[in-house]
């Protein structure tokens, strides 16, 4: 495996102005300044060019608790959005874990409309971004998971013993090359089967790769759209 993360150059001249916003998962403590959503926001300020913005949406809830508040979390989550397209921003969410659930909740429940997402080891339900795609609500998807996955595979189990109460974790982040596969224009999966369920937004080098590997992918968006 190749450890060097992707060379891109962040130079966009003609793309439109992007805001990105980030979503944790479970188990976060909301405003530390080396919590992944802080390090997301400094990196997008300080790495891309004038016009692209970063903002976040941080909460705390446990594996138990995370139903209680998650409308509210997906309405909060929808003001963000509104008021950056509001301002003429294209908008692109990535989320980690129930974040990436929340995402799906936001585009089911909600019907919002955004131009992409990146779900990074999604705690979500497939068929939400699956009708997301059918009724272009979502331009592009990007999956970044592993079939290695331990809290995804306990999740998949939550779901079977529990989904008849409308409970229990989605595992998407174990399936997204099947995913990736029925719709292949529009989604992609960039998962890393070495990978644990936090690795991703480790401190350091995993960390500097997966912000560029958002970056360099939704370039890549964008110049499809353009071309």
């Amino acid at each position: 495996m190749n450890d060097q993360p992707p060379t891109i150059r962040i130079s966009r001249p003609g793309m439109n102005r992007t805001a990105y916003i980030a979503i944790n998962g479970i188990r976060f403590k909301p405003g530390s300044a080396r919590g992944w959503p802080e390090r997301f926001c400094d990196w997008i300020t300080c790495r891309t060019p004038d016009g692209i913005v970063a903002d976040r949406r941080e909460y705390y809830t446990t594996a138990f608790t995370r139903f209680i508040g998650q409308r509210k979390r997906t309405d909060e989550l929808n003001r963000k959005v509104a008021c950056r397209k509001r301002a003429g921003y294209r908008v692109v969410l990535v989320g980690h874990s129930n974040g990436c659930d929340v995402i799906g909740r936001l585009l089911r429940d909600l019907g919002t409309e955004i131009d992409a997402c990146h779900l990074f080891a999604p705690a979500a339900i497939e068929e939400d971004f699956e009708d997301a795609l059918i009724n272009d609500s979502v331009g592009k998807i990007h999956i970044y998971g592993s079939i290695n996955d331990k809290a995804l595979q306990w999740g998949k189990v939550t779901r079977v013993l529990f989904g008849w109460l409308g409970l229990g974790y989605g595992s998407l982040g174990n399936r997204g090359g099947e995913f990736a596969a029925k719709y292949p224009d529009r989604v992609q999966d960039h998962s890393n089967h070495m990978y644990g369920h936090s690795t991703w937004w480790d401190e350091g080098a995993n960390f500097e790769r997966s912000m560029r590997l958002i970056i360099a992918n939704d370039t890549n968006d964008q110049k499809a759209t353009t071309s």
